[in-house]
C-alpha cells in the first residue's frame, strides 16, 4: 500500500540502520545514547494524544533492575515508540491490553528485534522544516522517539490508521494460516487456547487466514527432509512439548534462553522454508543441554512450546485454612494480569490462599523465608525483636501495603519479623517463582523496588559490623545521613571489585554473598580471607591508611585525619589524598552490596568522629592481623567452607571408616521419597586439618542450588536445611548449581514418564523421572525443635558432627596452634 502525498507534504524515505536524515534531508549518523540523554525529554503524539518521555532510559534486566557497573554507571538505550505508548496507556496493572500496538516478537524485558512486524505504525516527522510522512511503516518496538514525531496506530480512525490495520491484518493472516495450531497435549488445549497470542492478534484485527490457504492456489509443498529446522512434534523432553509447525520464528524463545537465563541452548537453524529454532546443534529438546527452566515456554506466543502435565503441589485435606488458588482466578486478578497465563497454568499450586483468624501467626521471626504474602483483606501486626538493642518494634499492615515478606522470599534469608493477624483476614502466599514474575511487571516493579531498597538498606546498616554498639541516637543520625547517599550494586560470581594498588573511590557494605580478599606481597599472594554479610570493604584505602601506618597508634592516625578535615572546606576530595587498595577483592558468588562514594565517605568520617575512630581502629586491626599468609585460611576459602552452616565434619582421629553414618542415612530416609533406598551423603570429601568434610549438604548461607529452580521445588526448611519437594521435575539445575557436588539426580520410581524411543521415534518407552536428592538434616517437615541428623547419631565413635564453617575454622586453627607449641 502506498501513502499518497498531500499538497506541500514531503514523503520521507529514511532507511532503518546506522544513519538518518536531519531537517535539511542530510544523512546524519545515529550515535549511541549517553547518560546525559536521561535528562532530555521528547514530546510526541500517538493517535493525536501528546506524551512526553525521556530521550533515553537505563538498560534493565529481566527483573526490572537497572543494570549498573561497580562505579554505579548505567547503560543508556534510546526510548522507543512502544515505550512511549506504554507510558501513555498503561496506568496500572492490567492496562497492557490497551496499548494499540500489537506485538508477537517483543516483550518489555527483551531486546527488540522487530521480526514479526505486527507493531508497525505510520510516522510523521519534519523534513526541511515541513511535516513529512515516512514511506514505509516502521516497527514501534525498535524505532526511537524524536521531538515532534507523530505516530498513528491501528486505533486511528483516519486513512493512516486504516493503512496500519490492513497491513497488520495481512501479516497476521499469513502467519495464522501456517502456524495457528491447537496446543499439545490435547488435554491442555482447552485451558491454553484462549491465551494463544497469535489467535488473539487474529481476532483483534479481524483476520481471515483461510484467504491464504495454500491448497486454494497450488499443490501442497513437498515434505521437508528429516532433521531440518521445521520438525514436527518433539516430545523428547520429560517436561515440555515442542511443536515446530506452530513456530512463527519470533525469536522470543531464543532471547529468553540467551538474554534472560543465559543458558545459550536455543538458536536458529535452516534456511527459507526449512528455517526453525533448534536446541544445541539441532538436537531434540530432551537430548540437548536444556535445563528445563521453562523460560522459552513462558515466552512463546503460540502453541509451539508448551508443558506436559506433571506433579502438583498438594495440601493435606485436614488443613482447611489453606487452599490452592486456581489459575483462572489468578489470571483475572489485577496483580497477576501481566504474567503469562502459560506460566500460571504450569505453576499451579505456587499461590495458596490462607484464611487467618485473630491471633494466628502468619510467619515467625527467624523462620526460613521461602514465600511472600499478598494481603487481600484484614489487618496484621508486625513485631520485630532487636536482640542486640533489647528493643521491640511494632507496626500494622493493611491491604494498602500490598505485600510483606518479599525480602526474605527474594533473598532466601530468614524472616526478620513475626506477623500476626489482628482480625479475620486473608493472605495469598506466593512462592519465589511467581514473585519473580510479578516483580518483572513495570507497573508492580516500582512499588517493590521502593519497599525492598528501603527495607534492605535498613538491614544493611543494622547488620553491618561497623555500626554495632553505637548509641541509638548516633546510629539514627548516621542512618539518615547514609540513606540518600547509598546505592545498591549487584555483582556476578567471580567478578573483581577492585585490585590491590588501585586508587580507592568507594566503600562497600556487603548485603548478600561473600567476597574473596587476596593480599599480595613480594610478587605472590600471601594472604586469603573472606568477608560475608555485614562486612565493609574499601575503608582502608579511602582513609589513605597504608601498611606503614601499622606502627602508629589509633590516636595518631585519627588526629591526623581530624586535622586534615578541619583545614578543608565543603569539598573534601582534596582533604585526604586518595589512598590505594591494600588487597584484591572479588565475588565468591552472587553478591549484593551498598556503595558509598569517596566524597560521601569522607563527609561521613568528618561529621561523625566516633565512627571515624572506629574505622581507624578496624583498619589498623585488619592491616596487622590479615597479612600473616596462613595457608589454612587459603584452604578454607578455596574449599568454600566459609559458606557452610551445617557441615558434616568427620574427625579422622576418631573415625574408623565403619560407614555407619552412610548406612544410618539410608535407613532413616527409606524408600519414601524415590521409591528406592537413596543415600544423602558420602563419607568421602575434602580434607581440612584433621577433619574430612563429607559429601553432604552444607546448608550454605547463600545457597547456590536454589537459584533458578523452574518449579520452585527446592527451598530452605526450619533449620536452614535444603528440602526437595515432590513436584521436582528432575531438570538437574540444582545439582549443576551446587559447587560441592552435594545434590544427586536419582531415578524416582514413584513417577514414570512416557518418552519417545531414541532408537525408533514411532515407539515410546516408559522411564522413571529423575528427582533431586540431598541431605535435609533428617527433618524435611520441620517437626523437631532442633535437627537430629542420623549420620551423626549413628556414628559409634563420636567422630561425626555438624558445625558451621566458622566453628570448623576455629577448631582447626586451635589444633594447629596447639601442635606448634
Amino acid at each position: 500500500m502506498s501513502l499518497e502525498p498531500l499538497d506541500g507534504l514531503f514523503i520521507r524515505d529514511d532507511d532503518e540502520g546506522l544513519f538518518s536524515r536531519d531537517i535539511d534531508g542530510q544523512l546524519v549518523r545515529l550515535d549511541s545514547p549517553t547518560e546525559s540523554d536521561y535528562g532530555k525529554t521528547v514530546t510526541m503524539q500517538i493517535d493525536g494524544q501528546p506524551v512526553t518521555v525521556p530521550l533515553a532510559e537505563p538498560l534493565k534486566d529481566a527483573n526490572g533492575n537497572i543494570v549498573q557497573d561497580l562505579e554505579g554507571r548505567t547503560t543508556p538505550r534510546y526510548t522507543t515508540i512502544y515505550d512511549a505508548a506504554r507510558k501513555l496507556y498503561v496506568k496500572q496493572s492490567g492496562d497492557e491490553a490497551k496499548i494499540p500496538i500489537p506485538t508477537l516478537c517483543h516483550l518489555p524485558h527483551m531486546t527488540p528485534v522487530a521480526v514479526c512486524r505486527l507493531c508497525v505504525v505510520q510516522i510523521y516527522g519534519t523534513k526541511r522544516g515541513k511535516r513529512a510522512g515516512e514511506r514505509k511503516l516502521l516497527p514501534a518496538c525498535q524505532h526511537q522517539v524524536k521531538e515532534g514525531m507523530e505516530v498513528f496506530t491501528m486505533n486511528d480512525p483516519g486513512k493512516d490508521g486504516d493503512r496500519v490495520r490492513q497491513t497488520v491484518k495481512v501479516m497476521t493472516e499469513m502467519l495464522a494460516v501456517d502456524h495457528l495450531k491447537p496446543f499439545e497435549p490435547p488435554s491442555l488445549d482447552r485451558e491454553l487456547a484462549p491465551f494463544n497470542e497469535l489467535a488473539q492478534a487474529a481476532d483483534r484485527c479481524g483476520a481471515e487466514p483461510a484467504r491464504f490457504d495454500l491448497d486454494v492456489f497450488s499443490d501442497p509443498p513437498p515434505a521437508a527432509a528429516p532433521k531440518v529446522g521445521r520438525r514436527g512434534l518433539d516430545a523428547s523432553s520429560p517436561v515440555f512439548l515442542v511443536d515446530h509447525s506452530a513456530c512463527i520464528l519470533c525469536d522470543r524463545c531464543v532471547r529468553a534462553c540467551d538474554e534472560v537465563q543465559e543458558n545459550h541452548i536455543i538458536g536458529r537453524t535452516g534456511k527459507g522454508a526449512n528455517a526453525g529454532i533448534s536446541f544445541d546443534l539441532n538436537e531434540p529438546m530432551g537430548s540437548s543441554g536444556c535445563v528445563q527452566c521453562g523460560e522459552c515456554m513462558v515466552s512463546c506466543p503460540t502453541s509451539a512450546i508448551t508443558f506436559k502435565p506433571g506433579a502438583r503441589i498438594t495440601i493435606p485435606a485436614s488443613d482447611r485454612s489453606k487452599e490452592i488458588i486456581p489459575p483462572a482466578e489468578l489470571i483475572s486478578d489485577h496483580i497477576f494480569s501481566g504474567i503469562s497465563p502459560k506460566f500460571l497454568l504450569w505453576q499451579q499450586g505456587l499461590v495458596i490462599r490462607r484464611r487467618m483468624k485473630p491471633g494466628e501467626i502468619v510467619c515467625n521471626q527467624g523462620d526460613a523465608g521461602n514465600t511472600a504474602f499478598l494481603i487481600r483483606s484484614g489487618k496484621f501486626e508486625v513485631t520485630v525483636k532487636q536482640s542486640d538493642k533489647k528493643k521491640v518494634v511494632r507496626f500494622q499492615l493493611t491491604p494498602a501495603d500490598a505485600f510483606f515478606g518479599e525480602m526474605a522470599c527474594v533473598t532466601g534469608m530468614p524472616r526478620t519479623a513475626t506477623v500476626t493477624a489482628l482480625d479475620n483476614s486473608e493472605v495469598w502466599e506466593v512462592r519465589r517463582n511467581v514473585l519473580d514474575r510479578i516483580m518483572r511487571l513495570p507497573t508492580q516493579r516500582q512499588r517493590f523496588e521502593a519497599n525492598y531498597r528501603a527495607r534492605a538498606l535498613d538491614l544493611v546498616l543494622q547488620g553491618a559490623e561497623l555500626f554495632k554498639g553505637i548509641a541509638e541516637d548516633e546510629f539514627r543520625k548516621i542512618v539518615n545521613f547514609l540513606r540518600p547517599r547509598l546505592t545498591f550494586v549487584r555483582v556476578s560470581p567471580g567478578q573483581t571489585l577492585f585490585r590491590q594498588g588501585d586508587r580507592a573511590n568507594a566503600m562497600y557494605l556487603i548485603r548478600l554473598g561473600h567476597v574473596r580478599i587476596g593480599v599480595r606481597r613480594f610478587g605472590k599472594e600471601t594472604g586469603v580471607l573472606s568477608r560475608g554479610p555485614g562486612a565493609i570493604l574499601g575503608e582502608i584505602g579511602l582513609l589513605a591508611i597504608s601498611p606503614q601506618d601499622i606502627r602508629k597508634t589509633a590516636d595518631e592516625v585519627d588526629d591526623a585525619l581530624a586535622a586534615a578535615f578541619a583545614g578543608a572546606g565543603d569539598d573534601l576530595s582534596e582533604a585526604v589524598e586518595a589512598g590505594k587498595r591494600n588487597a584484591t577483592c572479588s565475588a565468591l558468588g552472587s553478591l549484593e552490596m551498598a556503595r558509598l562514594s569517596r566524597v560521601d565517605f569522607l563527609q561521613l568520617a568528618r561529621e561523625f568522629p566516633a565512627l571515624r575512630r572506629r574505622l581507624v581502629e578496624q583498619s589498623l586491626t585488619v592491616l596487622r592481623g590479615n597479612l600473616d599468609g596462613n595457608p589454612l585460611l587459603r584452604e578454607y576459602i578455596e574449599h568454600g567452607l566459609y559458606e557452610g552452616q551445617k557441615l558434616l565434619a568427620l574427625n579422622m582421629d576418631l573415625c574408623t571408616r565403619c560407614d555407619e553414618c552412610t548406612k544410618g542415612c539410608v535407613q532413616q530416609h527409606g524408600t519414601e521419597s524415590h521409591g528406592a533406598p537413596v543415600t544423602r551423603m558420602l563419607r568421602d570429601g575434602v580434607r581440612f586439618g584433621n577433619f574430612t568434610i563429607a559429601t553432604a549438604c552444607r546448608s550454605c548461607s547463600d545457597p547456590h542450588c536454589m537459584t533458578g529452580c523452574p518449579v520452585d521445588s527446592i527451598h530452605r526448611g526450619k533449620h536452614l536445611q535444603i528440602v526437595i519437594e515432590d513436584h521436582c521435575i528432575g531438570c538437574g539445575l540444582c545439582a549443576s548449581n551446587c559447587p560441592y557436588g552435594n545434590i544427586n539426580m536419582v531415578s524416582n520410581e514413584r513417577r514414570l514418564v512416557e518418552l519417545p524411543d531414541p532408537a525408533d521415534e514411532s515407539k515410546t518407552i516408559i522411564l522413571p523421572q529423575l528427582k533431586a536428592a540431598t541431605c535435609d538434616l533428617c527433618d524435611a517437615e520441620g517437626h523437631r525443635a532442633t535437627p537430629e541428623p542420623r549420620c551423626v547419631s549413628a556414628c559409634p565413635h563420636e567422630a561425626a558432627s555438624r558445625m558451621s564453617g566458622e566453628e570448623l575454622l576455629r577448631r582447626v586453627l586451635e589444633e594447629a596452634e596447639g601442635k606448634s607449641r
